[in-house]
């Protein structure tokens, strides 16, 4: 083993919750070193405190930094051959101080007005004056291990409103000042001690005093000239200068504009050949044409249907705000195994649960060319102040790292999930996603609206800011589960909120879509996937928070929202006389049901439904019926009358909406071993990198559908029959992307797990009479049979 160690860790001084990483990587030896930390002299182990976490490149992450994290760190490498220690390094903890709430105003303001103008007269100054005092200390919390004092004024004073005639009388004089070029000093006194109240008069005599200085300090004026003179010749010549460099960049800013006058004009036709991989043809209604606002697309000739897109154009830089900083963390815990896609090898998965239980956080890698070496793992924290989110304690949070093979995260449990198509980022990059019930999160909305959905947010791990270098390539599809009751009758009018990095904005109305709607929007009709829970699929190309609101589209009709009904008991079978039951109600979002299971993770699941329909009006009720022989109901709590051990517990509860008796859900409870004690059905959060089709078939499929023929035949009758041609111009105003491949991505993300997708498609194809493209997908799927 070699001496020196090739990283050791420094010392550091951080407040307390913030999070720590200690650097440290093993001298080169053979075999390869292992790593442990010490603090202290004493050996750290991952398994006693789940808030320190050994990363899988040797350092020593603090999720959340606190005051008895402070001591000296040493990193220990060892092998079969050798030992080598790194000098200690000194990590301190400190606490800012806090102010604690203002005390009451202490103080009184009777005066006896008499005894206050001799008190005045007599020179006494202004504190007899009666005023209002309160106070503060630094305590909420002290400050600790050397942290910065409260900043701010311990007390506060106010002034009585006196009802006495008081004059104003002169405060004490001012310093004299310094002398001034034309030999003099002043100084100055103002009328406040007190000033006139209720009509009082104003203090007489003068308020400012000028003497001569003395020969002392005074310079005479002759020896000031020439002074002045060189100071005038100076700024004569930097004004002369800077007037020259105004007249040479007024003619190069003319120059410029006029060689770009005459390359416009050189253009003689907007036409292009297909031939280029960044231009093609598309066709869009003619009504709309006139409503483009981006710059890339040049209008066409007159009596022409079509134009021409190219690939010169960014989207707009990515604000910083959407990503995730190194900044502040309140999670802990870290496991890894391994996963692996059809095309992406998923690295490493690192997985960790908030001390109070409620955060979650999952960071995946994955790459395409996968190596040992490859294998580590880095802890990020989540949204600096302007964030997204500021997300609380109901959440949960999924990243990976993604190549240009693309990948899907999905929170199942939360009910949302990211597709990021192949080739959306030029390099690897760190996407996650997370999901927040917290009302904190959501918009503003106007009156009528109610929310849908959880706060659904995508963002970028990345510690130094975004760049035009660093853009998506196309449109990534976020979906989420909304509680919206489509089925049999659909009164809502749905409304998506985003925050892209600049506050919550009202960015489209389904249905009232135009070309200068940066999102699309699809609802998933219910019954397609999920049990008949309803979908909302998002294509954006920018980081951003979203979430779904609705109002009802007709206020003779009730709009109706899918709720979750679920009641929880003890744990463990009662054997006293109380037998506590727990009845929550809450939107079928996925999300929001989560945020229960966490609340009541020492409970049990007794009965729960997912059917119940709740009306925007009338009261909700739940009555508790049939309860087992010897217990009655008192309050919220069910009490046996005898002191007997309980055997069993049974109920019935019944849950309505006044408004619609038809409409009664009925819970049976019962307390039994193993009815709701079942295995977890599968992984929560999961990082896959499975498509239905390679991106060499969707490719080829958009050579073939892109070019404009048929409206029934090409791209635009392939979105017809998957039903996405609500808001068709989207798929064609994205510069530099295929809109065959842009419907592609999003059946993707609508098909996730049908096994028969790809032959629904292929039916689509033959229905939409095109032979090339039901060969090449036959061609694929004889392949695919044969190589699996």
């Amino acid at each position: 083993m070699r001496k020196h160690f090739v990283q050791t860790p420094t010392s550091d001084r951080v407040p307390e919750g913030s999070t720590v990483q200690l650097q440290c990587v093993a001298p080169e030896s053979d075999p390869k070193a292992q790593l442990t930390w010490i603090k202290d002299g004493v050996e750290l182990e991952k398994s006693v405190d789940s808030n320190v976490i050994y990363g899988n490149d040797g350092s020593l992450i603090i999720s959340a930094a606190r005051l008895r994290d402070s001591g000296n760190y040493t990193c220990e490498a060892t092998n079969i051959a050798n030992r080598r220690v790194t000098e200690p390094a000194t990590l301190s903890v400190y606490v800012n101080g806090g102010w604690s709430s203002w005390s009451s105003w202490t103080g009184a303001c009777a005066a006896d007005c008499v005894a206050l103008r001799r008190a005045l007269e007599s020179d006494v100054g202004s504190e007899v004056i009666p005023r209002l005092r309160r106070t503060r200390t630094c305590n909420n919390p002290a400050p600790l291990n050397g942290g910065a004092y409260c900043s701010g004024d311990e007390e506060e004073f106010r002034s009585c409103n006196l009802t006495c005639r008081l004059d104003g009388r002169w405060s004490s004089w001012s310093d004299w000042s310094p002398c001034s070029p034309s030999c003099h000093r002043f100084r100055s006194r103002t009328c406040t001690q007190p000033p006139p109240i209720n009509g009082g008069r104003p203090c007489a005599g003068r308020e400012l005093e000028t003497v001569p200085c003395s020969e002392d300090y005074c310079v005479p004026s002759s020896a000031q000239q020439p002074h002045l003179a060189n100071e005038a010749t100076v700024y004569g010549g930097l004004a002369c200068v800077l007037v020259l460099l105004a007249i040479i960049m007024a003619l190069c800013t003319a120059l410029l504009c006029k060689r770009t006058r005459e390359k416009k004009s050189s253009v003689k036709n907007i036409y292009y050949a297909e031939s280029g991989s960044h231009v093609r043809h598309v066709l869009l209604e003619q009504q709309q044409k006139a409503l483009l606002a981006d710059e890339c697309v040049k209008p066409p000739p007159v009596g022409s249907q079509f134009f021409t897109l190219g690939s010169t154009c960014s989207p707009s830089p990515l604000h910083p705000s959407m990503t995730l900083r190194s900044a502040k963390s309140a999670y802990s815990g870290y496991s890894a195994n391994r996963n692996t896609g059809s095309r992406t090898a998923l690295i490493t998965e690192c997985s960790s649960n908030s001390s109070s239980g409620g955060g979650k956080c999952t960071i995946v890698r994955t790459s395409s060319n996968y190596s040992d070496d490859e294998n580590y793992a880095t802890l990020y924290d989540y949204l600096d102040e302007k964030a997204i989110g500021y997300l609380g304690s109901s959440q949960a949070v999924l990243a990976a790292q993604v190549d240009q093979s693309g990948a899907r995260l999905q929170l199942r449990k939360c009910g949302a999930s990211l597709l990021i198509p192949e080739n959306s980022f030029d390099c690897d990059r760190m996407i996650y996603v997370a999901v927040s019930d917290q009302l904190s999160d959501r918009p503003n909305l106007q009156p009528g609206e109610s929310a849908l959905s959880s706060v659904v947010v995508l963002g970028e791990c990345e510690g130094e800011p975004a760049s035009p270098l660093r853009l998506m390539l196309k449109p990534l599809v976020l979906s989420f589960r909304h509680c919206a009751s489509v089925f049999p009758k659909d009164n809502w009018c749905f409304i998506l909120y985003a925050d892209e990095g600049f506050g919550w904005q009202r960015v489209l109305t389904v249905g009232e879509e135009n070309l200068n709607t940066t999102m699309y929007v699809f609802m998933e009709k219910p019954g397609r996937s999920d049990g008949g829970m309803g979908w909302c699929h998002v294509m954006l190309d920018t980081f951003a928070r979203v979430m779904l609101a609705g109002r009802p589209r007709r206020s003779s009709i009730s709009s109706c929202k899918r709720i979750h009904l679920a009641a929880f008991g003890p744990s463990e079978r009662p054997r006293t006389s109380t037998f506590e039951l727990r009845v929550y109600c809450v939107l079928e979002t996925g999300a929001a049901m989560e945020s229960v299971a966490k609340q009541e993770q020492h409970g049990r699941l007794l009965a729960e439904s997912d059917q119940f329909l709740l009306n925007e009006k009338g009261d909700l009720c739940f009555c508790v019926e049939d309860v087992s022989e010897g217990f009655s109901i008192r309050g919220s709590t069910l009490l046996s009358e005898s002191d007997r051990q309980v055997e069993e517990f049974m109920a019935r509860i019944v849950v309505y909406q006044k408004t619609n008796n038809a409409e009664r859900h009925v819970l049976q409870v019962r307390f039994e071993n193993n009815i709701y004690d079942k295995p977890p059905l599968e992984e929560d959060r999961v990082v896959t990198a499975d498509f239905h089709l390679p991106i060499d078939v969707k490719e080829r499929l958009s050579q073939l559908l892109d070019p404009p023929t048929d409206p029934e035949r090409d791209w635009r009758g392939l979105a017809r029959k998957l039903h996405s041609d609500r808001y068709i111009q989207y798929f064609a105003t994205r510069p530099g992307c295929s809109p065959t491949t842009l419907l592609l991505d999003l059946w993707e993300a609508r098909e996730y797990g049908s096994l028969r997708a790809t032959h629904d498609l292929l039916q689509t194809l033959r229905v939409m009479g095109r032979p090339d493209a039901v060969a090449l997908v036959e061609k694929y799927l004889s392949h695919f049979s044969y190589t699996t």
